[in-house]
């Protein structure tokens, strides 16, 4: 071989690893409680997908970021408090160098979910015990958080020790309308957003109901999910340790299905907390604290319907949150009270997991996001 063919040959070898690399590893954060935990706040890692590794990168201080979102160079924190320290913060993550570049309160108690809009511009924040949803705009090149509107909630459920009153614990998007759960009051509130002018930093920013799903009673709509085409949702019931879920039959959510987070024979406390599906649609995964610190896996039927494929110990205490990445390559979970998140292989074919035997030490995690 010349000298001219090796170097051409070790130029294209360079570039094939380098962007192997790259499309292998994911910027990582970790939303933790820190209230007597020995956490700063925020953890940023890089996630090797290659080998399921990690390397730390930084720790954001901020109080009791307890669930995160992202959309390009900006994340945003729910810090849960209650009256001030009720808030939400917005930082630059363009650098390694993380900079809070404008915070809110969220004029209710225990934020718990924040979430952005599909186009990065508008965030809706579920204040748990203050049983309210709080809708924001960020504007001047997403460097400022303004408040527009604050819906709160009544009503209560059957469960006299958790529904006592309107518990709003997670907003997510789908398709342009927003869907709010409210623990409380076993609904799922769906909504339109308007708005009065052209610039976010005027006008009126609202939030237009258009529909209420009744959910299972006494189950506790805590998150949920929705099918890669948008016309089945899957809601999580922590109370109950239930998926609901509904199918959109000519713009009316009927209820098709009621699943388990536990298995056969299960007896004890009930913790749904957490539910996703993997990016090729084929698998459902869902995480039990209480009593069952599982994670479940579930296949998704052609018709939308779930099909029960195993349950896995979480190897920890308190699974919350969990994360998938976003090759489909690996499930990691948050066990909030023993302290660490474990690192699941998941098979592409089968969604079936596997413990990797790797631990990722954080204090009190409970939010993943890749």
């Amino acid at each position: 071989m010349n000298k001219f063919a090796f170097l051409c040959m070790l130029v294209l070898s360079i570039t094939l690893s380098t962007g192997r690399s790259n499309a292998q590893s994911y910027d990582m954060f970790v939303g933790t409680y820190t209230n007597g935990t020995g956490s700063k706040g925020i953890y940023r890692f890089n996630f090797d997908a290659a080998t399921g590794d990690v390397r730390p990168v930084s720790v954001i201080e901020s109080p009791n970021p307890s669930f995160l979102a992202k959309y390009e160079n900006r994340l945003l924190a729910v810090n849960e408090g209650e009256g001030e320290q009720a808030t939400l913060s917005l930082f630059d993550i363009e650098t390694a160098n993380v900079k809070l570049i404008d915070k809110s309160t969220t004029l209710g108690d225990h934020p718990c979910h924040v979430a952005f809009d599909a186009a990065g511009n508008v965030a809706l924040v579920s204040n748990y015990s203050g049983g309210s949803l709080a809708l924001f705009s960020l504007t001047d090149n997403r460097t400022k958080l303004i408040l527009h509107d604050l819906l709160e909630y009544e009503g209560s459920g059957p469960n006299p020790d958790r529904q006592e009153k309107a518990h709003i614990h997670s907003a997510f998007f789908n398709e342009g309308l927003a869907y709010v759960s409210d623990l409380g009051n076993d609904q799922i509130h769906a909504y339109s957003l308007s708005h009065d002018g052209t610039d976010l930093r005027n006008g009126a920013l609202t939030l237009n109901e258009q529909t209420v799903i009744h959910t299972i009673k006494g189950g506790g709509a805590r998150h949920l999910t929705f099918s890669a085409d948008g016309q089945i949702l899957y809601s999580l019931q922590e109370l109950t340790g239930q998926i609901a879920v509904f199918r959109n039959e000519n713009n009316e959510w009927l209820l098709k299905q009621i699943v388990t987070l536990y298995g056969d024979g299960f007896e004890g406390k009930q913790g749904g907390a957490d539910v996703k599906i993997s990016p090729d649609g084929g698998s459902l995964y869902a995480t039990n604290r209480g009593d069952a610190n599982l994670i479940v896996h579930y296949t998704v039927l052609p018709n939308g319907l779930l099909e029960w494929q195993n349950k896995y110990s979480v190897q920890g205490a308190n699974p919350r949150n969990f994360a998938i990445t976003p090759d489909g390559g690996y499930v990691l979970v948050a066990n909030q009270d023993t302290n660490r998140i474990v690192v699941f292989k998941r098979d592409q074919y089968t969604g079936d997991l596997e413990d990797t035997g790797k631990r990722i030490e954080v204090p009190a995690p409970v939010c993943i996001l890749f």
